[in-house]
């Protein structure tokens, strides 16, 4: 049966659930900043060859996540336009919750969740998998890259952009 998570009992679980993947992992949140502790996971589970998906909302990493994702070969990332949804999955559970997988959320915001184990609530469990494959079919892949901007190419971009805006 689905089991109700606080703010603590999500981050603990999160853990638990990215740690016991052993095929699959789905991180779904508009915002990405990792603590440095799914980073050791995330990093485990990539070094043994697990398939990992990350699907989030803008293309506005902080430098920090930037340079780490781009580390992570192997780790896909795609770019979901309006998403709002929060889910963690693999193979056997999910955590469908407002916490963004945001280091800020998990410290200071009070955020619920609800935990799904696949062999508890079959039905549950696959329906949010199935949303989340749709999500990602919808989803855009990029590669995640660093590049070093110099001001002047910086105030190139900008004039580029409002220009663009304004032909829009």
């Amino acid at each position: 049966m689905a089991k109700f998570l606080n703010t603590t009992g999500i981050s603990y679980h999160l853990e638990v659930l990215i740690k016991g993947t052993k095929e699959k992992l789905f991180l779904v949140s508009p915002y990405l900043q990792f603590n440095e502790r799914i980073k050791e996971h995330i990093e485990n589970l990539n070094l043994l060859k697990r398939d990992i998906r990350i699907i989030y909302r803008d293309n506005k990493l902080q430098p920090d996540e930037n340079n780490w994702l781009e580390k992570q070969i192997g780790i896909r990332t795609s770019i979901c336009k309006n998403l709002h949804a929060k889910c963690y999955i693999n193979e056997s559970e999910a955590i469908i919750t407002s916490m963004n997988l945001y280091e800020f959320s998990q410290i200071n915001n009070n955020e619920m969740g609800i935990l799904i184990t696949k062999s508890e609530d079959t039905d549950l469990y696959n329906e949010a998998y199935g949303e989340v494959e749709r999500l990602l079919r919808i989803s855009e892949e990029i590669k995640v890259t660093v590049q070093k901007i110099s001001p002047d190419s910086q105030e190139k971009v900008e004039k580029k952009k409002i220009l663009s805006h304004l032909k829009n």
